[in-house]
């Protein structure tokens, strides 16, 4: 199978985002599983349902995020940066009803909610990270010989003679003295 590079900043998102679904899922379910059972086992059935809300809140998170990145990859950059920080505020402000919301039903345990949402945040966030890192794209590198003129600017001539011919009324550069050996 050949793998191709994204080209574009829409190809770009949507192969981040795809790469970041399969990381968040694994994550989540790795770093989950355990917390919901070391929930169960120290708190009972209350600890272990509780558990596995917090990290159904942080798995809906993730793929809010997810979900914003291809609503968004057509987009100018500036665009999907402001669809970034608002999705962002979003996302805290769902996490911080949800989680009041839950902490106020009489038969969650707070502390199980609480410690498994962090781990379940903590588990997407790595995810997505690793997905970032991991990603290939296309770099272009421009191109750094010379201009033809010799110019870094690509312009030809010279400030003498912009200034109207040698020595143009402008005063010449200090020589360096020649020394005979």
């Amino acid at each position: 199978m050949i793998r191709t590079l994204p080209e574009g900043q829409e190809q770009t998102l949507l192969a981040l985002a795809s790469s970041m679904r399969r990381g968040v899922l694994v994550a989540t379910a790795v770093a989950g599983v355990p917390t919901v059972v070391v929930a169960g086992v120290l708190v009972g059935l209350r600890g272990a349902v509780s558990a596995f809300a917090g990290i159904a809140l942080a798995l809906l998170a993730a793929l809010f995020t997810l979900w914003l990145m291809h609503r968004t990859a057509g987009k100018e950059p500036k665009a999907v940066m402001m669809a970034s920080l608002g999705g962002f505020v979003q996302k805290m402000i769902f996490l911080l009803i949800a989680l009041f919301g839950l902490a106020s039903v009489p038969d969650v345990h707070r502390m199980s909610l609480a410690v498994a949402t962090i781990v379940g945040l903590l588990a997407t966030t790595a995810a997505e990270g690793w997905a970032g890192y991991r990603l290939r794209t296309l770099l272009v590198v421009p191109d750094t010989t010379p201009a033809t003129s010799g110019s870094p600017t690509g312009m030809s001539g010279s400030a003498a003679d912009a200034a109207g011919g040698p020595g143009g009324g402008a005063s010449p550069a200090p020589g360096r003295p020649e020394t005979s050996p």
